[in-house]
């Protein structure tokens, strides 16, 4: 997919707002990106298909609602999908809940030709999950969708000197619980 200026992707979503088939452009366009980012959240491939599946039908089925305001479509994408992975932690506690030895499953085959960065998400995802949902939402944005603070404050909606603040305390929680070995091996690992 050949990369396009502002003016092009604004043209091409005023486009998608009459015409579908533009917004087939945009759905090839960023899927993936909000595929694997769902995948690094959820870490199980039916339900990052069923999410991602939502969350382009919610954009396709909203996207007269969208105005341009100096930030990226992506960070609307990244937006609706933010909401629905809390909707499905929400869901997924509930039914933790219900069933006490529920345990979620992921499907590794699939996992391996999706994620890019996928060792080491893997090397340090059993640590991760063991953070709050907004810790672990703003490490993957960072860290590994690689998303510069601007566009991480309009995805989440707060202000980028909070985000730099709450990123740096969810660090020190996942360096509690980290071993030190595992920590400096994941560091060099993301930093490369």
């Amino acid at each position: 997919m050949e990369k396009m200026t502002l003016e092009e992707e604004k043209e091409l979503i005023l486009r998608a707002k009459t015409d579908y088939q533009a917004f087939d452009y945009l759905y090839e366009k960023y899927m993936p990106a909000i595929f694997r980012y769902v995948m690094y959240r959820v870490y199980n491939h039916e339900a990052a298909e069923d999410i991602v599946s939502t969350v382009f039908y919610k954009a396709m089925k909203n996207i007269s609602l969208f105005k341009w305001r100096k930030i990226p479509f992506s960070a609307w994408l990244y937006r609706i999908a933010f909401n629905e992975i809390c909707n499905y932690a929400k869901k997924e506690k509930k039914m933790y809940k219900l069933a006490a030895n529920h345990e979620l499953r992921s499907n590794d085959q699939h996992i391996d030709s999706y994620i890019d960065n996928q060792q080491s998400f893997k090397f340090v995802h059993t640590y991760l999950k063991q953070l709050p949902l907004k810790d672990q939402d703003l490490i993957t944005l960072r860290f590994f969708e690689k998303k510069p603070f601007t566009e991480i404050a309009s995805i989440t909606g707060k202000n980028e000197s909070t985000l730099r603040v709450n990123l740096h305390r969810a660090l020190k929680k996942l360096q509690e619980i980290i071993p030190e070995e595992v920590y400096n091996e994941a560091l060099k690992q993301v930093s490369m």
